[in-house]
């Protein structure tokens, strides 16, 4: 990447930042859905995106909502249909002359 890319990248970032952190949301109340309601709703997110397609009553997302706890919910719940973080791959390579696993090959 250029240096004139990279510096104009830069400038645009902090200006997107900067912008975003004079954003306000109007905080819930204590009867706004909170944790278990954002757990249910990042379960169902699939699913209401797509029927929101077809409707304006339906939406993925609860506003207003508590705050941190419906969004940590929303995550965790939303996370179940990707599989998380857990997601782990692993290369095994068989010799196939002896037949056993090789952890790393030697190059």
């Amino acid at each position: 990447m250029k240096p004139r890319h990279l510096l104009i990248f830069t400038f645009s970032a902090a200006a997107v930042l900067a912008l975003s952190a004079c954003a306000t949301r109007p905080m819930g109340h204590a009867s706004d859905p909170a944790f278990l309601r954002g757990l249910i709703d990042g379960l169902l997110a699939p699913i209401s995106f797509v029927l929101s397609l077809f409707s304006n009553t339906i939406r993925m997302y609860a506003f207003p909502n508590i705050g941190r706890w419906y969004d940590f919910g929303f995550l965790i719940g939303i996370s179940v249909w990707g599989g998380g973080g857990a997601t782990v791959t692993r290369n095994i390579y068989i010799d196939r002359r002896t037949g056993r696993k090789i952890e790393e090959i030697d190059t």
